[in-house]
């Protein structure tokens, strides 16, 4: 029988302005009359006990998804990385209280990035408030999202339990509720027992995360990079690409750990050998290297991507798979992003699905929109996109 059971509702909170729930990829409602009810709520419980019985839980799609796909899910990963814990769970000893924490505090960011959404960036919220006469797909109703004061007592009573603390966003360098919590670890005196992760764009260094970082048991800053150069900049409006290349050089330099996160996309498809040679060449030993595939929004999922970006992306791949930068024994552990897993997976997938084409024109109408009012062009930064409209 297959194995259905998932760690992270027994040891994970996910939190939002709007929820908490098991996990990032956790996707039925969670409906409290009050957050620090969630812990002990009967739809946790379902949650768990669908964990326990072996069933796949109705909000595990994502997961289930990857899965069957041939791609290792979230699941699987933390199941590994808790391998401790899941033990635990299977012999009756759960947790009282979460004890490991993912916090989205807000959506406020600096960045326009082609594949995020208006929920987690105040930038593209604001730009689709703005031009209201535009064929959106996502419909905002306010431009920056901040924190309730039930969501902020909830966490801040979690804060004894808690071994890890994720912190993404928005951007988390600008968050100020980011540094709150970060102040409130700190003033309890449990620094020295938490391991605190960035996921950041490093468009933005701040200097009193640093400092503040010092007290805990470790600090990593995932970087979220799709490209480099020109590329990256168009990816990731409007930032650009020497002030991160620097900023990762200084968080690097500063004794901090530092990873480095892909998403592969029709937008990174034909340039991946960029990224790879940037690995390669950067002089920064990233602590871990992680690459996954878009499959929102759809018009970017790689599965549906021309033949020529699919058939580019495994040539890529290919040659990097022999390369002798992924003899490095961390790019086959799981704590530092199973990279040449990964890239094998992808490569199996897309010749698996290489007729699969589809959404060419939602591609196209989508770039031509944000091309329009970010007064960019894809064809000049992909000429050899032109081939599917150009």
């Amino acid at each position: 029988m297959r194995d259905n059971f998932c760690v992270m509702p027994f040891v994970h909170g996910f939190v939002t302005p709007n929820i908490i729930s098991p996990c990032c990829a956790y996707t039925n409602d969670i409906k409290l009359n009050s957050k620090q009810q969630y812990w002990t709520s009967e739809q946790l419980k379902g949650i768990q006990q669908n964990m326990l019985d072996n069933i796949r839980d109705a909000g595990c799609q994502i997961c289930w998804k990857k899965e069957d796909r041939g791609f290792s899910s979230l699941r699987q990963h933390s199941n590994e990385i808790y391998a401790k814990e899941l033990q635990d769970i299977k012999e009756g000893k759960l947790p009282e209280n979460p004890m490991y924490l993912d916090l989205r505090l807000g959506n406020l960011c600096n960045l326009k990035c082609r594949m995020c959404i208006s929920e987690w960036s105040s930038q593209i919220s604001g730009e689709i408030l703005e031009n209201p006469n535009e064929d959106w797909i996502d419909t905002p109703t306010q431009k920056v999202i901040g924190l309730d004061d039930d969501t902020w007592d909830t966490i801040e009573k979690w804060i004894p339990y808690v071994k890890r603390v994720f912190m993404t966003g928005g951007e988390p360098t600008i968050i100020q509720r980011n540094l709150d919590y970060i102040d409130k670890i700190i003033e309890s005196k449990y620094g020295k027992e938490v391991e605190l992760i960035f996921t950041t764009n490093a468009t933005n260094i701040n200097q009193e995360f640093i400092d503040k970082s010092k007290v805990f048991k470790s600090v990593s800053f995932n970087v979220s990079i799709d490209a480099v150069g020109e590329l990256a900049n168009y990816i990731r409006n409007p930032s650009d690409w020497k002030t991160i290349e620097n900023n990762m050089q200084k968080l690097y330099q500063a004794g901090m750990g530092v990873s480095f996160n892909t998403t592969i996309q029709w937008l990174n498809m034909t340039r991946l050998n960029e990224v790879f040679d940037y690995l390669k060449n950067c002089n920064i030993g990233f602590g871990g290297v992680w690459f996954q595939l878009v499959t929102d929004p759809f018009y970017l999922d790689p599965i549906f991507a021309p033949k020529f970006m699919k058939q580019k992306c495994i040539n890529d791949i290919e040659e990097f798979l022999l390369d002798p930068y992924l003899n490095d024994e961390k790019h086959n552990n799981i704590q530092s992003g199973q990279l040449k897993k990964s890239l094998i997976e992808t490569k199996n997938f897309l010749i698996n699905n290489m007729d699969n084409v589809q959404h060419v024109d939602e591609f196209l109408k989508r770039m031509e929109i944000l091309d329009r009012l970010r007064k960019q062009n894809l064809f000049s930064v992909l000429p050899e996109l032109k081939q599917i409209g150009g």
